[in-house]
């Protein structure tokens, strides 16, 4: 009888960490949604057992107003960059009036909370994240309300549906800012309260998402928050106090992989050791200034240890499911044996972060 019971727990437990449906899910960011990236993180679902299909729409340095204005490629409009674009969806205007979705990400970057819209020369402008994220919701909504002076409102979506469901992914402030900040550390500046500007911290995402939620009562979920940058700050503690297992070995191995990165750079990194610096935390995750991995982020060398535990944040949100246990197969710097305890202590602390925090919509069994 006892066997029996722990059969039946084993059978339950499998049963609970694999995530039955198919997702389809459109990102709407910058380079620092390429950095997960996203065929990786499709190849992360697959081994779960999940088809995960994406649209997005991804710009260099892109903030989200700058999507909203749509520029396509090879016209005046676009001069501020090129998206990455995938069929069939291609850009969300077309995405939002064609299709349907599980959920759409939007990746905020670099603006503050909440600032009215500034016309410049048409058809650019400038929100603040909560107005620019606001936006896309009512766009794919099929409710935004026609106007002028905006691309979004002259070439509006007014009737169809594609997604009621939300997230928005709370990414990470790069090395120059942390080592400004008094303690200079990633899990102090992520902790600090967000007064104004272009602060990326837990209390800015927090904001962000709590504002959305009252701007659009009516949803049928609340939008959420894919928390990447909290789980860091966790790490970043743990490093700190010689509490993630393996991490010293894992950079001796791929320590070159970083320097390499870190000094091809057009722009020198500000953090840039010749060895894992323990006292540094999570900054080791870093291969340039704001990047988890070296350009163009997605390339054949791409599978570092920040875009996996990045990826296994949007897992973990996304599919509402645990990730201890899911393979690393598509992230190439790790070895999966030698590894073992370092991936353990990497899964469990994504876990402890996203399942029962307040905004991902995730709570543990």
């Amino acid at each position: 009888m006892k066997r029996t019971l722990c059969t039946l727990a084993l059978i339950l437990t499998c049963a609970a960490s694999a995530v039955a449906e198919d997702l389809t899910v459109y990102h709407i960011g910058n380079s620092l949604t390429r950095n997960l990236p996203l065929d990786r993180l499709k190849a992360l679902f697959a081994s779960a057992g999940t088809t995960y299909r994406y649209g997005q729409q991804l710009g260099p340095g892109f903030r989200l107003e700058m999507h909203l204005i749509n520029a396509k490629p090879g016209t005046p409009s676009a001069k501020i960059g090129r998206y990455n674009l995938v069929e069939p969806y291609s850009q969300y205007s077309d995405a939002f009036k064609k299709f349907t979705f599980d959920a759409v990400v939007l990746q905020p970057f670099q603006m503050p909370l909440d600032l009215d819209a500034k016309l410049g020369k048409a058809p650019f402008f400038t929100v603040g994240d909560l107005q620019a994220a606001s936006a896309f919701i009512d766009y794919a909504r099929g409710k935004t309300k026609p106007g002028k002076g905006r691309w979004d409102l002259e070439n509006p979506n007014t009737e169809h549906v594609a997604c009621e469901r939300f997230y928005i992914y709370a990414t990470w402030p790069g090395p120059e800012v942390v080592q400004a900040h008094q303690p200079p550390t990633f899990a102090a500046y992520y902790a600090q309260p967000y007064k104004e500007g272009k602060v990326s911290c837990a209390d800015f995402y927090t904001q962000l998402v709590k504002r959305l939620n009252e701007r659009h009562p009516d949803l049928p979920m609340p939008v959420r928050m894919i928390p990447a940058g909290e789980v860091f700050a966790a790490l970043d503690e743990k490093i700190r106090t010689g509490k993630l297992p393996g991490i010293a070995e894992f950079y001796a191995r791929n320590q070159p992989y970083f320097i390499k990165a870190r000094r091809n750079n057009p722009k020198p990194s500000p953090f840039d050791p010749e060895q894992f610096d323990p006292a540094a935390g999570v900054l080791n995750f870093f291969a340039d200034g704001i990047h988890l991995n070296d350009q163009p982020h997605n390339g054949e060398d791409s599978g570092t240890i920040g875009s996996y535990v990045a990826a296994l944040t949007v897992f973990s949100t996304l599919s509402g499911k645990s990730p201890v246990g899911l393979t690393v197969a598509p992230y190439e710097q790790f070895d999966a044996k030698a590894d073992a305890a370092l991936i353990a202590a990497l899964q469990e602390t994504v876990w402890s972060v996203v399942g029962g925090h307040p905004h991902s919509g995730v709570k543990k069994p």
